[in-house]
């Protein structure tokens, strides 16, 4: 029987002061735990309207280049029509083919449906939830609806919700 990892859950805190993410060991593990497997594409994937993944992207993307040292690209998709899902699907696949790592803010399927294709067609997932706002039942839907085999993790945030 294959062992898998087990998922990893990563609480961010605010940051107070200049974040020099290269620095803070809070940072250092987030990313590690995102290399327990091999991805050039990774999702970052709400699962209500209060959780806001491009900051999270952004960091990731970061992370990426300081740990990396190897170019990546953030695509901001939160807001994507159902039209252009195919356009961007091959857009970040171009952009892996070309040797970037790319990072993927969506919102969550229940605000954007289009977030689900997305999400499948990357490497990777990350669940990001909101802790005291985030319904257990919409992490479990998303998880189903976009593959758990495809999740590393997720990602709580905790303070108050922007709604």
């Amino acid at each position: 029987m294959k062992s898998e990892p087990a998922p990893v859950a990563t609480a961010l805190v605010r940051a107070t002061g200049p974040v020099r993410p290269w620095d803070d060991v809070r940072f250092q593990k987030l990313w590690l735990a995102t290399q327990r497997r091999e991805w050039r594409s990774v999702a970052l994937l709400g699962t209500d309207k209060s959780v806001d993944t491009l900051p999270i992207a952004e960091l990731l993307a970061g992370l990426a280049w300081s740990y990396r040292g190897t170019r990546s690209c953030m695509f901001d998709l939160r807001d994507l029509s159902l039209r252009l899902v195919d356009y961007h699907v091959r857009e970040v696949k171009s952009q892996v083919d070309d040797g970037a790592y790319a990072i993927i803010a969506l919102r969550s399927i229940f605000e954007n449906p289009t977030a689900a294709p997305i999400a499948r067609s990357a490497d990777a997932i990350i669940i990001c939830v909101h802790l005291g706002d985030t319904y257990f039942k919409a992490v479990e839907k998303s998880v189903a609806e976009v593959g758990s085999e495809r999740v590393l993790g997720s990602i709580l945030l905790r303070g108050r919700a922007r709604k």
